[in-house]
C-alpha cells in the first residue's frame, strides 16, 4: 500500500520524476504513489486518485512556477487531490521547486488556504537537488513516524528478531539447494556489536547486522548489512553476487520462514530491497574491524494484504 502520495502538475513532471525516484529508493516502490506509474487501466481516474489519497499517510504537494494559475478552477485535478487530502485529514507537505515562492493564502481556495501558511521545503533544479532531497527525506520519515499506530506488526515484541532470523534462514535454505558447495560448512548468522568488537566471525560465513530500525505509519523498516567473510576475494564476490540475485528474484520472504512459534500463518509480510545507504559508511560507523565486502538492505515488515499490484497505465492522462 502506498503511504506517500506525490501531487504535481504536468509542467513539473521532470522534477516530479526525480523526486519520485528518490522517494522510491528510500521508501520502496510499494510505498510511493505517482499517477503515471500506479493507475491501472479501465478505472475512473478521479475515483482511483481519491481512493489512493484516502489510504495514504502524507501527500507531497510539488509546487512549481504557475502551479496556482489553475488552482481555483473547479475541475483542476491538483485542486481535487489537495481537497481530498484535506477532507481525509491527510497531512500535506508543500515542496517548492527551485525559486518558486509559496502562494499567498488568498490565491488559494478557502479549504486550501492553510497550506500556504505552512513551512515549506524546497528542492532545487540543478546541483543543489541532491542536497535538498537528503534534507527532505528525514522530514518525511519523521511525519510518518509520528503517525504510527499500533498494529499486528508493531504490537509484536518479537517481530524484529523474527524478521532478521527469517532473512538468514531463507538465504541458508536457498543456498543449500544450489551447487555452490564447500568442504567446510558455510555459517549463516545474525550478529550484534559484541561479535564485531570481539573479533571477526570465522571464515566462510555470511552475517546479518541490524544497524537501524524505522517506524513508518503501519510499516516497520529493518536496515541491515550482509557481510561476506572469506579469506579470498573470489568467494566473497561469488556469495555477494548470489545474494543480490536471490533478493532480486524473491524480494518477498516466503511466510514459512516467519513461522517461529506454532503453525499459525503470520499476519504480516517481510519484503527485502536494496538500501540507498553506502555499506562502507555503515561499516565504519559500527566497527573498527577491517572492511569486509558487504551489501546494504532494508526489510519492510507490513500488515499482510491481498492487494494485487496494478498494471502500469499509459502516460496519456488528463492534464494537471
Amino acid at each position: 500500500m502506498a503511504i506517500i502520495f506525490l501531487s504535481y502538475r504536468r509542467t513539473d513532471s521532470p522534477q516530479a520524476c526525480r523526486v519520485y525516484d528518490w522517494l522510491v529508493q528510500r521508501f520502496g516502490h510499494d510505498a510511493v504513489f505517482m499517477d503515471v506509474s500506479n493507475i491501472p487501466f479501465a478505472v475512473s481516474f478521479t475515483d482511483y486518485i481519491k481512493q489512493e489519497i484516502s489510504k495514504s499517510k502524507v501527500l507531497i504537494a510539488l509546487i512549481g512556477a504557475g502551479w496556482q494559475t489553475k488552482i481555483r478552477e473547479a475541475d483542476d485535478p491538483v485542486r481535487m487531490e489537495l481537497e481530498t487530502a484535506v477532507a481525509s485529514q491527510i497531512p500535506v507537505l508543500p515542496v517548492l521547486v527551485g525559486n518558486t515562492p509559496m502562494p499567498n493564502p488568498e490565491e488559494l481556495p478557502q479549504i486550501l488556504a492553510n497550506i500556504a501558511r505552512q513551512n515549506a521545503e524546497t528542492v532545487g533544479i540543478s546541483h543543489d537537488f541532491h542536497t535538498h532531497m537528503q534534507m527532505l527525506l528525514p522530514k518525511i520519515e519523521a511525519i510518518l513516524g509520528a503517525l504510527a499506530r499500533e498494529n499486528v506488526v508493531t504490537s509484536d515484541p518479537d517481530v524484529i528478531n523474527i524478521g532478521c532470523a527469517a532473512i538468514i534462514r531463507f538465504l541458508k535454505e536457498e543456498f543449500d539447494k544450489t551447487t555452490m558447495r564447500y568442504s567446510v560448512p558455510v555459517s549463516w548468522r545474525v550478529i550484534g556489536p559484541e561479535e564485531l568488537f570481539s573479533g571477526a566471525p570465522p571464515d566462510k560465513s555470511v552475517t546479518l547486522y541490524l544497524h537501524r530500525i524505522a517506524r513508518l505509519a503501519e510499516l516497520l523498516e529493518l536496515h541491515f548489512i550482509l557481510s561476506f567473510w572469506w579469506p579470498n576475494a573470489e568467494n566473497s564476490q561469488r556469495f555477494a553476487g548470489w545474494t543480490l540475485r536471490q533478493f532480486e528474484q524473491t524480494p518477498l520472504i516466503p511466510a514459512a520462514f516467519l513461522w517461529q512459534y506454532g503453525t499459525e500463518e503470520p499476519e504480516y509480510d517481510l519484503k527485502v530491497r536494496r538500501s540507498d545507504e553506502d555499506p562502507r559508511q555503515i561499516w565504519k560507523m559500527i566497527t573498527d574491524q577491517p572492511l569486509q565486502l558487504s551489501l546494504a538492505y532494508v526489510a519492510t515488515i507490513s500488515p499482510k494484504t491481498s492487494t494485487i499490484p496494478s498494471k502500469k497505465a499509459s502516460n496519456d492522462l488528463e492534464p494537471k
